[in-house]
């Protein structure tokens, strides 16, 4: 992810603070995601692998994924999260030359590529003021799992250890806010409080100032 200066008074909102930015769902900047070879079948030995992934990939309906993490304990869907996020992380990372350094349009380009040859749905980022907003469409997961998998794949990418927290559900929309420990807390309460997520991130910022 791209670097820059973080006012004192903003610290606590998101780790990077960068122009107000809106990309919208399955808007792809250049470069373009390739998607060539991303996703490998080895016929003859019954196994798939994904670009820039030493490890074999399963192919599993959406529904006995549902299954399975409705079915497991909140740490263990946390665990499986993390996990999947993780490996999309390493391959966004070996799509790009320098993650720390890459432009936010190019990030966010391969970061919705491998989301998408992951079967995960469709991603986008969204700067609300100096809030950064992960857009995810139409995916099989629950809010929860997305949560800990956005968390653990900019982790893996660039370093950076965001908390993530879900804002909103609408329709197959959902929208996971990725900032500090202080802000998500914040943001929570203000959620619990009654207030749309939309007027609980404009008093995060109200606060900051």
């Amino acid at each position: 992810m791209p670097s820059a200066s973080t006012p004192d008074s903003s610290a606590h909102l998101t780790l990077r603070s960068r122009a107000p930015y809106n990309l919208l769902p399955g808007a792809m900047a250049v470069p373009t995601f390739d998607s060539i070879h991303a996703v490998r079948f080895d016929l003859p030995h019954g196994a798939v692998h994904a670009k820039g992934d030493p490890e074999r990939c399963v192919v599993v309906p959406s529904a006995a994924l549902d299954s399975l993490i409705r079915d497991s304990s909140p740490e263990a869907a946390e665990l499986f999260g993390r996990a999947w996020g993780s490996a999309i992380g390493k391959r966004l990372a070996s799509r790009l030359e320098d993650a720390e350094s890459a432009t936010l349009d190019d990030f966010v380009t391969q970061f919705a590529g491998e989301a998408a040859i992951s079967g995960i749905g469709t991603v986008a980022l969204e700067r609300w003021g100096r809030a950064l907003v992960v857009v995810i469409g139409g995916s099989p997961l629950s809010d929860s799992t997305m949560e800990s998998l956005v968390a653990a794949a900019v982790e893996a990418a660039c370093g950076l250890r965001p908390v993530c927290a879900a804002v909103s559900r609408d329709g197959e929309t959902s929208r996971i806010f990725a900032g500090t420990q202080v802000s998500v807390d914040r943001l929570r309460a203000y959620l619990g409080s009654g207030l749309s997520w939309a007027d609980a991130i404009a008093r995060l910022h109200q606060g900051a100032s």
